[in-house]
């Protein structure tokens, strides 16, 4: 399972290449991967990536569903068919559709968010307010994380 985390800054070339930040690209090659599939957010004006492996365990979901289901023509056409699923090359570079870098609105500068089993892609600008507003959040609700429990019956006591 890749683990995607910090923050990245970077442009489009001229081609309109990206560059994959080394650390992600890492977390590709130890998940023996060099595909990613790419959508646009329905959450945020960013392009979500995620490696193939991760993508299909969404796509298993969704074929849970009841088949000609409503719930389960809407994620179809709005999740699996919005979606690409691209390669990087050998120097970790990609081209995004110009139709995703359209709606979201890239420009310039980008930022890649990790977000564990992804990563997002965002005008810098846009990525620095979302950062912002999600850490004043956290402050504001003084949001937790549920840790693991200990394991209190261990099988093999001596």
């Amino acid at each position: 399972m890749t683990q995607f985390v910090g923050t990245h800054f970077g442009k489009r070339d001229a081609k309109g290449r990206i560059s994959v930040p080394a650390p992600f690209r890492a977390e590709l090659e130890a998940a023996a991967t060099n595909q990613l599939v790419f959508r646009v957010s329905h959450q945020h004006s960013c392009i979500e990536a995620r490696s193939r492996a991760v993508f299909q365990q969404m796509l298993d979901s969704i074929l849970r569903l009841d088949h000609f289901s409503e719930e389960r023509e809407a994620l179809e056409a709005g999740i699996v068919a919005d979606s690409m699923m691209l390669r990087i090359d050998g120097e970790g570079r990609l081209v995004l559709p110009e139709d995703m870098v359209g709606e979201v609105g890239l420009k310039g500068e980008i930022a890649f968010l990790g977000k564990g089993d992804r990563f997002e892609i965002w005008d810098a600008d846009a990525a620095r307010a979302h950062v912002a507003a999600a850490k004043a959040l956290v402050r504001e609700r003084r949001l937790t994380i549920a840790a693991t429990p200990l394991n209190t019956n261990p099988k093999s006591v001596p």
